[in-house]
């Protein structure tokens, strides 16, 4: 019996060890499979909210770019590019996580940066190794791109470039505006993320280099190797197939051993996170998780083993045991609710039961500091209808349709919305995912929570620089653009007009060149709010820039005559509340408008073309005397039509012996010719003498001004030539016009210097004529020109003198040879007493400056003898000559 009992035993005690073994088997497969799953989860966690904080970051900063790419085209920055460098260096100092911000040209040099503090001169882009490639993509694309990282040596840090397209007022690309984001990622939300010390992250492009590390490391070299070359092809493969967990054997990323990968793509940017693990990592996790089942299946194998005499004691050594660990949990709960104290993110769990009712089994401090909630509602199921009861109404519905499907699908549940506590409103971000398996009780979700409210107050003050003006907060161009669409299709569907008023403030640049810009600026938001006063809540006031504003007024009459009649009537609104005075420091003053205005009735969709008719009206209402208002007509067009054909003829013409120098002469008190001045005509060949005021204008508007003036000036310079050597004509000088473009371009003294020498012709007998209205901008620069001719012998007249803004000032300082009197003055001077006096002043001021003085206009014997009479130097007239070309001249 013994020995029976014995091999009893010995068969109980080895079929018991191998149950053991087999059971610490099944036991150890199942604990790895469930560390597999949380790690699965957690990198997939990890991986979603740096992905999602990437692509914020990203998307906040592309509308940051453009906006301020808006803000530099509207500072002028191609001409003016040091405030360029000070507008982008206090861009710069609000995030320090950027190394700075940088203009580039279309040729690659840098035309305004934010620091001067550099370790090297700033590279041309074009032909920069590391940042060619972004650069060409956002030229050849026109949009938002993110290069990849490269030592910048200018700054002497690794960063990683974010570039955006800058287009003038024309639409036409002129630069690209760059920021260097620092690459460890500054103070980006995807950069401070808590991260344990056993996961990888990175970021890898879709060309496969590598845009983000984390941890990064501290080596030169070993940034090279991996910011330089492409990720091993196994690693792309996998990218390929997109979101998902990979079990991934190259240890390029991870260090050594296998990895796990979660790929999380980055919508919208052509980048792939990737959170990773070593595998060693997960078996230590592993590991650490099997010593509690291995501990109780040993305490229970001695305890079935040692029999139930020693039951008692191991029971007791059991109690203390569990006690031990009951203490261990405890602490480790404390050091949790500890680590979730320090991290910016709520962190809670809750049970959804079979009934359906969500119970919460675990909220972080951070949780309740963000929902308000008091310590006594963690212990009931109230505490979830609590939150419930925070929702604002506008965004509880999308909260419900969410949490519907995340539980009905069993998918991960995310929502932002805002929430009311008392009287302040929160932004938050919510994330939940559900465990794996449900208990019999019901499903366990884990979730954090996010307080986004910083973020959408700063994507809201983005917002208002996108689609508002700075100075005014008026709409912009682009959301005036946005509501002008919305506008037709409601004006087509409902069979209504609406209307566009294009408004420009009549000779605002003197008033903002007399009392500053601070004034102006301060003018123009009265302006604005004025405007804004008088409008219904459904019509639209915007600035586009300058002294230019629009009012879109919608819901008019269907019938053409009274939408117009109601147009006139808030035109008549405008001009009263905008004529009364405006407060210029210590003066009033009051302004004119000239006002443009189209009808939109549907038939026209194109918004380009309905801005183009309003903005033609305004410069019609501009030729008409300004201070008034004119409708488009659709004859604008047909005009417009004719100026083009007229300015390609122009060209021709210049090319092709159709333009010919008419003179006309000016005589001395004595009347005997002292000179001639240059008149250019149009012999075309089909439309005849065409005469300069009707293709001046169109030079001047096209750019072709510049051209004609060079061939005026060289033509008169050949006729100086040709009558150096003539008998009575050696002497004559000849006066030729000189263009706005012409005289404020930096080569125009060089161009006459250069054609004087080119010709022969003697300095001294060449004037060029130039009017008041041209000093007005670039003075100095202006006098600097002037002087540098002078010097040579080149003498200059002041023509129509009393028409413009003269100041006794600067005429002093100017190097002037002659005034010429405008010849209104002289046509209307025998009409009163008054005109009289006022050609004696000017006269009088010439003579006193020791200028010649000379007046155009005269058309009577009596004009001549009263300006004779008055002092008058020179005169010039179809009394005496009409202009004539130069065979025909006496």
């Amino acid at each position: 019996m013994s020995e029976n009992r014995e091999s009893v035993l010995r068969t109980f005690a080895r079929l018991f060890s191998v149950i053991l073994i087999l059971t610490a088997l099944l036991l150890a497969f199942l604990t790895w499979q469930r560390t597999v799953s949380n790690e699965h989860q957690r990198l997939a966690h990890t991986g979603q909210l740096m992905a999602q904080g990437m692509r914020s970051h990203l998307s906040t900063f592309e509308l940051l770019l453009n906006s301020m790419a808006d803000e530099l085209v509207y500072r002028d920055v191609f001409t003016n590019p040091a405030a360029g460098d000070a507008f982008l260096a206090r861009a710069q100092e609000t995030d320090v996580g950027l190394v700075g911000f940088g203009l580039v040209g279309l040729d690659g040099e840098f035309i305004s940066a934010s620091t001067r503090e550099l370790r090297a001169p700033l590279p041309n882009v074009v032909t920069h190794g590391e940042s060619r490639e972004s650069f060409q993509r956002v030229v050849e694309e026109g949009r938002f791109h993110i290069g990849r990282p490269y030592f910048f040596e200018a700054v002497g840090e690794w960063i990683i470039p974010m570039r955006v397209p800058v287009y003038d007022d024309q639409g036409q690309l002129r630069a690209v505006l760059t920021a260097g984001n620092r690459l460890d990622g500054g103070h980006a939300s995807w950069a401070r993320m808590p991260i344990s010390s056993a996961t990888y992250l990175s970021v890898v492009r879709a060309d496969g280099y590598l845009n983000y590390l984390h941890p990064l490391p501290l080596e030169q070299q070993r940034r090279n190797e991996l910011f330089t070359e492409v990720v091993p092809s196994s690693l792309q493969d996998i990218l390929t197939q997109g979101r998902g967990f990979y079990h991934y054997q190259d240890t390029a990323l991870t260090g050594p051993g296998a990895s796990y990968l979660w790929i999380e793509p980055v919508a919208d940017y052509d980048l792939a996170v990737i959170s990773a693990t070593s595998r060693s990592a997960v078996v230590q996790r592993w590991m650490t998780n099997m010593v509690m089942p291995s501990l109780l299946w040993l305490i229970f194998a001695l305890v079935t083993w040692l029999g139930y005499q020693r039951a008692a004691r191991l029971l007791r050594r059991a109690d203390r045991e569990v006690q031990d660990k009951r203490e261990a949990l405890q602490r480790s709960i404390s050091q949790y609710h500890e680590l979730t104290r320090l991290i910016p993110i709520g962190v809670y769990q809750f049970k959804l039961t079979q009934q359906g009712r969500h119970e919460m089994t675990y909220t972080s401090e951070r949780f309740r500091e963000l929902l308000g909630l008091q310590d006594a509602l963690e212990q009931s199921d109230s505490l979830a209808q609590y939150v419930y009861n925070q929702l604002h109404p506008e965004d509880a519905l999308a909260f419900y349709k969410q949490q519907e499907r995340a539980t009905k699908e069993t998918r991960d549940f995310y929502w932002e919305g805002r929430l009311i506590q008392g009287q302040k409103e929160r932004w938050v971000s919510v994330h939940s995912v559900p465990s794996n398996e449900p208990s019999e009780n019901g499903r366990l979700w884990n979730g954090v929570v996010a307080d986004i409210t910083e973020r959408k107050e700063a994507e809201h003050q983005i917002n208002l620089l996108a689609f508002y003006d700075a100075l005014t907060q008026l709409p912009n161009r682009r959301l005036l653009r946005q509501r002008l669409e919305k506008a037709v299709r409601i004006a087509t569907a409902k069979e209504e007009f609406a209307a566009l008023l294009f408004i420009d403030v009549d000779k605002f640049k003197q008033l903002n060149d007399s009392y500053g810009h601070a004034e102006g600026d301060r003018m123009l938001r009265e302006i604005g709010d004025r405007l804004e006063e008088l409008v219904r809540d459904y019509d639209t006031v915007a600035r586009l820039g300058g002294d230019e504003f629009v009012v879109l007024l919608s819901r008019l009459s269907n019938q053409s005559d009274k939408a117009a009649a109601e147009v006139e009537v808030v035109l008549q609104k405008i001009e009263r509340l905008l004529n009364e005075p405006f407060r210029i420091g210590q003066q009033t003053t009051r302004i004119t408008l000239s006002t443009g205005i189209t009808l939109i009735d549907g038939s026209e969709d194109d918004i380009d073309i309905i801005l183009q008719q309003a903005d033609q009206a305004m410069y019609r209402a501009k030729d008409a005397g300004r201070n008034t208002q004119c409708f488009y007509d659709a004859n604008i067009q047909q005009m417009i039509t004719e100026q083009l054909e007229l300015q390609q003829d122009l060209r021709h013409a210049m090319n092709h012996d159709e333009l010919e120098l008419y003179y006309q002469l000016q005589l001395d008190r004595e009347q005997q010719v002292a000179g001639v001045e240059a008149l250019i005509r149009w012999h075309h060949p089909t439309r005849g003498m065409v005469m300069p005021g009707v293709f001046i204008h169109i030079a001047e508007q096209s750019g072709e001004i510049v051209a004609l003036g060079d061939w005026i000036l060289q033509r008169a310079c050949r006729q100086l030539v040709e009558w150096q050597n003539h008998a009575t004509r050696s002497d004559w000088t000849i006066a030729v016009n000189v263009s706005v473009r012409q005289l404020r371009a930096e080569d125009f003294a060089e161009k006459v210097l250069i054609t004087l020498a080119e010709t022969g012709a003697k300095p001294d007998k060449l004037v060029l004529e130039i009017t008041e209205s041209m000093l007005l901008v670039d003075t100095e620069q202006v006098i600097e020109k002037m002087a540098r001719l002078k010097r040579v012998g080149v003498k200059f007249s002041l023509d129509d003198f009393g028409t413009g803004y003269s100041s006794l000032g600067y005429l002093n300082r100017l190097p002037i040879d002659e005034l010429k009197i405008d010849q209104s003055f002289v046509r209307d001077m025998n009409q009163g007493e008054h005109h009289k006096v006022l050609i004696r002043t000017i006269l009088s001021l010439g003579h006193t400056l020791s200028l010649t003085t000379i007046a155009e206009g005269v058309e009577s014997e009596e004009h001549f003898r009263s300006l004779l009479a008055l002092g008058c130097d020179r005169f010039q007239g179809y009394y005496f000559a009409k202009p004539v070309p130069p065979d025909q001249l006496p």
